[in-house]
């Protein structure tokens, strides 16, 4: 990370912290409806339901390429994360939260293990074998909607989840 970025992201994490209505002013209302998108109700009982994670915080493996936080736009890609992956490979890569504990442990961010006993109680029929990383730094998302999301939405259609838990970064 760049020194620019470092300081950007210090300055930003103590703004949102001493400022909180500042960002009252951002709003969801330049989104725009999708009707082709597949509703939200689950096809059967959550424990018959394959579960994916996806997860805004940066999360990825550390052989993966690092979100691109230096990016002023942000970093609208995404990171495929298998469930057999172990705490100790992953790691956080965001300019606007403050990464040291999950860093430290992943499953702040990223619950994989917890989801994994959800399994084995029954409370869900099984994990998917793939779960996604997301960078929510992204202050220009048009890309993000014409891009990585069809393309992540279509990978979770294609490996039959149905139902993914995001968990926002």
């Amino acid at each position: 990370m760049k020194m620019k970025t470092k300081i950007k992201s210090k300055m930003s994490r103590t703004f949102s912290g001493n400022f909180t209505g500042a960002y009252k002013k951002f709003t969801m209302s330049h989104m725009r409806e999708h009707p082709t998108s597949p509703e939200a109700f689950l096809p059967k009982p959550l424990n018959e339901c394959k579960v994916a994670l996806v997860s805004t915080a940066g999360v990825h493996l550390k052989t993966d390429r690092p979100f691109d936080v230096d990016n002023p736009a942000g970093d609208h890609t995404f990171r495929i994360i298998p469930s057999d992956v172990s705490e100790q490979d992953l790691t956080v890569t965001h300019i606007y939260i403050d990464t040291k504990y999950a860093k430290s442990d992943p499953t702040i961010v990223f619950p994989l293990p917890q989801l994994k006993q959800s399994a084995k109680d029954g409370k869900i029929g099984s994990v998917s074998s793939i779960n996604i990383g997301l960078n929510g730094g992204i202050l220009d998302t048009a890309l993000a909607e014409q891009d990585s999301i069809p393309k992540v939405a279509e990978l979770l259609l294609n490996e039959g989840i149905d139902a993914a838990l995001l968990v926002p970064g």
